[in-house]
C-alpha cells in the first residue's frame, strides 16, 4: 500500500493531523509535571488541550473550506454508527443525571465524563478520515514505548533513575512505575507496545525485524516487571489470537514458535534475577512463579528454540517450498478448535472450584480461581456490589445509565464501612462500568464498535500489516479492560490506535 495520501488528505488538516498523532502517540505517554503526584491531571489536561486545539483547527478548516457533513462522515461503517450512539446515550445518560455537573467533568472520578468521551469520539473520526499513513509515525510510538519499558525495567530493579518515587509513602511506592503511574495502566499501555512490536516482527522482512524483535523481547521484560496480574491477560489474548492471523503461512507459524519462545526466555531470565539478585528487585508473587517454576519449562524453550532452528535450517539447505505460500484456513481452523477446547476447561474448572468446591485439587493456582469478595485484589467485592445497585435501577436508568464516571456516587452509600476502607470509584471493569454509567444500550454499543472495528481490520488483514499490529493492540486493551480502568493516563493513547488502524483500514477497502 502506498504511504502517500491523495485527494483531499494532502492538506493542510493532513499535516495538523500528522502533528496530532505524534503528541499523543509520542508525547503522551512520557509527559509528566510533577512525577506521580499529578500524573493523571497532568496527562489529562496535555490530551484534551492538544484534541480541543485538533477539534478547533478542524472545524476552522472546514468552514474555510467549505466542507460539507458529507465529506466529515463519508464511509460511515458499523463501528462509526456504533460509537455515535455511545456517545449521544452517554449525552442522554449525562443531562438526566442526577450528578450532571460530575457527569460531564468526571471530577468524581477518573476524569472520563461526557467531556473527555467527546473528544475520544471526535478525535478518532478526524484521525480515521484524514491522516496520512507513514510507517515512521507506528515506528516512533514503539521508540517511545522503549523508553518507557526500559524506565519500568529499572524501578522494577528499584534503582528510581529519574527519582519519580522520593516522597511517595513507602506503602504505595511499588504500585507507581515509569512514566505512566499506576502498574495497572502501565501495563495496559506495554501491553500495547508488546502486541504491535510482536505481530509486526512476526511478518516483517529485511533489517527491521530486527528492530520488532528487540522491542517485543523489551516490552516481554517490561509487562512481567510491571508486578501486575491485569498483565496475563494481554499475554493470554496476545498468545492467543496471533495464530488466527499468522497461521495462514509457515513464515508465520515459524515465526509464532520464534515469538513464544522468546517469550518463555524471558520469563526464565527473570525467574534467575528474582534469585540471584533478590535483594534488589521486586520480586513477583503471582501466576508467574507457577509457569516459571515448571519443571518443564526449560525443557520447553529448548524444544521450541530447536524446532524454529532446524525449521530455518531446512528452509535454506533444503530448498523448500516457499514459506510465504498459503497453506489455506486449516491450521487457524485447528486453533480455533483448540481455543473453543480451552474455553470449555476453564468452564470446568470454574464451576469445579465455585460451585463443586473442589478448589484443592489445583493448589497455589485456587486463588485466582475462587470468586469471592477478595478475588482480583476485592474486584470481586465492587463487582457484586456494581450488579446489585444496578438491580435496583429503574428500567430508563437500566437503559442509559446514570451519566458517565458517577460509579463512586452509586455505590458511596452502598459500600459505605466496607471492611477495606477504601473508596470506590471505578468498577476495574470497563464494560461494567459502561453498563452501570451509559446502561444497556450505551455497553451494547460500545462492545459492537469494538468488534465492528476489530472485523473490518482483520477483513483486509493482507494489505498492511501496521494496521494488524495496531488492531492487535486495541484487541490486547480491550482484554484486560475486563479488569482494568478506562484512564486517561494511557485510554487517549488506545483511542489514536483506534483512528489511526481505522484510516488504513478505509484506505485498504478503497485501493
Amino acid at each position: 500500500m502506498a504511504e502517500n495520501g491523495s485527494g483531499e488528505k494532502n492538506s493542510f488538516l493532513s499535516k495538523i493531523l500528522g502533528i496530532y498523532v505524534l503528541l499523543i502517540g509520542l508525547g503522551f505517554p512520557i509527559v509528566f509535571r510533577n512525577r506521580y503526584f499529578d500524573m493523571l491531571s497532568t496527562k489529562y489536561f496535555f490530551y484534551w488541550i492538544c484534541t480541543l486545539l485538533l477539534i478547533v483547527l478542524s472545524f476552522a478548516y472546514f468552514i474555510f473550506k467549505g466542507f460539507s457533513v458529507k465529506d466529515i462522515v463519508k464511509k460511515m461503517t458499523v463501528a462509526d454508527y456504533s460509537i455515535l450512539i455511545f456517545l449521544l446515550v452517554a449525552a442522554i445518560s449525562t443531562f438526566t443525571s442526577s450528578y450532571l455537573y460530575e457527569s460531564f467533568w468526571g471530577n468524581e472520578g477518573r476524569y472520563t465524563g461526557l467531556f473527555l468521551l467527546s473528544l475520544y469520539v471526535l478525535s478518532y473520526f478526524l484521525v480515521s478520515r484524514f491522516w496520512i499513513y507513514r510507517s515512521f509515525y507506528i515506528d516512533g510510538m514503539l521508540l517511545v514505548g522503549m523508553f518507557v519499558c526500559l524506565f519500568g525495567i529499572t524501578d522494577y530493579f528499584q534503582m528510581d533513575i529519574f527519582r519519580f518515587r522520593v516522597d511517595v509513602v513507602v506503602e504505595q511506592k511499588n504500585i507507581f512505575t515509569s512514566t505512566i503511574g499506576n502498574i495497572n495502566t502501565y501495563t495496559a499501555y506495554v501491553g500495547m507496545v508488546m502486541a504491535m512490536s510482536s505481530v509486526l516482527f512476526s511478518v516483517s522482512n529485511g533489517k527491521k525485524k530486527f528492530y520488532y524483535y528487540f522491542c517485543m523481547v523489551i516490552s516481554f521484560f517490561a509487562i512481567i516487571m510491571g508486578v501486575s496480574d491485569n498483565a496475563y491477560i494481554s499475554l493470554a489474548a496476545l498468545f492467543g489470537f496471533l495464530p488466527l492471523y499468522l497461521f495462514s503461512n509457515k513464515n508465520g507459524i515459524r515465526r509464532y514458535l520464534v515469538v513464544l519462545a522468546t517469550f518463555l526466555s524471558v520469563v526464565k531470565i527473570i525467574s534467575w534475577i528474582n534469585v540471584y539478585f533478590k535483594d534488589i528487585v521486586l520480586g513477583i508473587d503471582s501466576v508467574f512463579n507457577i509457569i516459571a517454576d515448571s519443571g518443564a519449562l526449560l525443557y520447553l524453550i529448548v524444544g521450541l528454540w530447536g524446532l524454529a532452528g532446524l525449521w530455518y535450517v531446512l528452509k535454506h539447505k533444503s530448498c523448500l517450498e516457499s514459506e510465504t505460500r498459503e497453506c489455506g484456513k486449516r491450521f487457524q481452523y485447528m486453533w480455533l478448535i483448540l481455543i473453543a477446547l480451552m474455553v470449555l476447561l476453564v468452564i470446568y474448572v470454574l464451576y469445579d472450584c465455585n460451585v463443586s468446591g473442589n478448589i484443592q485439587r489445583y493448589g497455589s493456582l485456587g486463588n485466582y480461581l475462587i470468586f469471592n469478595d477478595e478475588w482480583g485484589t476485592h474486584r470481586g467485592y465492587i463487582w457484586r456490589n456494581a450488579m446489585e445497585r444496578f438491580s435496583e435501577f429503574s428500567p430508563w436508568k437500566k437503559l442509559v445509565g446514570y451519566g458517565p464516571e458517577t460509579f463512586k456516587m452509586l455505590l458511596m452509600h452502598k459500600t459505605y464501612n466496607n471492611p477495606y476502607n477504601e473508596t470506590f470509584d471505578a468498577a476495574h471493569n470497563e464494560y461494567l462500568q459502561f453498563l452501570l454509567t451509559t446502561g444497556i444500550i450505551g455497553l451494547v454499543s460500545y462492545v459492537t464498535f469494538l468488534l465492528s472495528y476489530i472485523k473490518r481490520c482483520f477483513s483486509c488483514r493482507n494489505k498492511n500489516p501496521y494496521m494488524i499490529a495496531m488492531a492487535f493492540a486495541v484487541t490486547c486493551y480491550s482484554t484486560q479492560a475486563l479488569v482494568n480502568l478506562n484512564v486517561p493516563t494511557v485510554t487517549p493513547f488506545f483511542w489514536l490506535l483506534l483512528g489511526m488502524s481505522s484510516a488504513l483500514s478505509m484506505e485498504s477497502v478503497v485501493n
